[in-house]
């Protein structure tokens, strides 16, 4: 949703863009993009039309719509959460694990 929050696109683009995420090296697979984005445009989070132009054959071009951009905004918050919650944990493993001679106990 955030690359559709940047620009509407079509699912080929948006498989593009996830490398910029670490899906580079593990892609994700072009039917799971369009399901997904089917279910999203089923919620109302997305919306989509037909791209005639150019020379090919029309594609599916998606863009966030304002309750996806509602969803986006709480999802990203419960995700900040999530962040806070873990580098705290993992700066206490870290003093744990490294206090004194610097081994693992």
């Amino acid at each position: 949703m955030l690359l559709l929050h940047r620009d509407q696109t079509h699912g080929y683009d948006l498989m593009e863009g996830l490398k910029e995420f670490g899906f580079d090296e593990n892609p994700v697979d072009s039917s799971v993009v369009y399901r997904t984005l089917r279910a999203m445009e089923e919620a109302g989070l997305v919306a989509s039309t037909w791209d005639t132009t150019g020379t090919g054959p029309p594609r599916r071009v998606y863009r966030v719509t304002a309750e996806g951009d509602r969803y986006l905004a709480k999802w990203v918050a419960d995700l900040r959460e999530t962040d806070r919650v873990l580098h705290g944990f993992l700066r206490a493993y870290d003093e744990l694990v490294w206090e004194g001679v610097g081994e693992y106990h």
